[in-house]
């Protein structure tokens, strides 16, 4: 896959973000969102991106516009957080467009170029799933409105984190992604209507009971499964995390040797391109191994921790588990499947 080159679309972004996005704000706040748009540039120079993104949506949310909503597009994705800078400069081109603004063929041109390299994760459930618990799904920590079940969705390159609650016990599902990659997850949620019976006490009142559901996974037994395949999962993170770490220290060598005279201080555009997503895989690879460790300590906690006196064997259920790792020319992964 071809990357635009950053020199071009820095070029593009410099034609229809010309000047401060704080035109249309009263004077007080347009001097303070002047003063924070260079704070933000100069941060963004010096590649603080956390900060720099911060203070130019800052900027957005006291002036909203065209201009400062590119403004914090850019940064993100310089930052390498593709999913978010899609989604702000889509909300670029949609104002340009309600506002017949010239910008906006040019701004969804830039966002069009940029949507092949995000990465997509679509979350499916069974037929019938309880909406009890599809209620309860996050993905990164955030709540997943069951609309969004079997849709594509955009999201950053990285690892990904998505749980869900069964009879109190939280469900963990990660998938890592790399830039362009995509990924389909299907949640094991047990059937349910979602709704609870009535039926009356000794003392004659109603009493709100649920349903026994033979599908729903026996004490014990979903917790000792679970804890494997943390474990699992925690080992296949640390092979994908060596494969980043590897292929990533390669590319590095290699930029020093083709396009920076072997010192990172000499790099032409290209070398400063190719070592900084050398950086980034490495960063990745981090996460993805502090991720694995947690796993596998998580999954041994929990499959110590189950008493004896629901403790199941599971026998020859557990096959259906699988955790595999997948590695390509662009990365790894981790493929998780199998049923409770």
């Amino acid at each position: 896959m071809t990357r635009t080159k950053p020199l071009a679309r820095s070029l593009a972004l410099g034609t229809i973000a010309l000047g401060l996005a704080v035109g249309g704000a009263a004077p007080a706040y347009a001097d303070k969102a002047d003063l924070m748009f260079k704070k933000g540039k100069k941060l963004l120079a010096e590649r603080k991106y956390a900060e720099a993104c911060g203070v130019f949506a800052e900027v957005d949310g006291m002036d909203p516009g065209v201009g400062a909503k590119l403004n914090v597009a850019r940064c993100f994705e310089e930052w390498g957080k593709l999913g978010t800078a899609w989604r702000w400069y889509s909300d670029a081109e949609k104002m340009a467009a309600e506002a017949a603004d010239p910008r906006a063929a040019k701004i969804k041109e830039l966002a069009d170029e940029l949507d092949v390299s995000v990465p997509r994760v679509t979350i499916l459930v069974p037929k019938g799933a309880d909406p009890d618990i599809v209620a309860t799904i996050t993905l990164d920590g955030e709540p997943f409105e069951a609309s969004r079940i079997g849709e594509e969705q955009r999201v950053d390159p990285g690892p990904h984190m998505i749980e869900f609650t069964v009879s109190g016990e939280t469900q963990r599902k990660m998938v890592p992604l790399e830039r362009g990659g995509s990924s389909e997850l299907t949640l094991e949620i047990p059937k349910g209507t979602g709704k609870k019976k009535t039926r009356v006490d000794e003392d004659g009142g109603d009493e709100d009971t649920e349903e026994d559901d033979p599908s729903a996974p026996r004490p014990g037994r979903t917790q000792r499964i679970l804890g494997l395949s943390l474990v699992g999962g925690g080992v296949a993170a640390g092979v994908v995390a060596g494969v980043l770490t590897l292929g990533a220290r390669n590319k590095y060598r290699d930029a020093l040797d083709n396009y920076c005279m072997s010192d990172a201080m000499m790099c032409d555009d290209r070398g400063l391109e190719i070592t900084g997503d050398a950086r980034s895989r490495a960063n990745l690879a981090t996460v993805v191994t502090v991720i694995g460790g947690a796993l596998v300590i998580g999954g041994i906690v929990m499959y110590v921790l189950v008493p004896d006196a629901v403790a199941e064997v599971v026998g020859d259920e557990r096959s259906a588990l699988y955790v595999t790792p997948v590695v390509g020319a662009e990365g790894g992964g981790v493929v998780f499947g199998g049923r409770y």
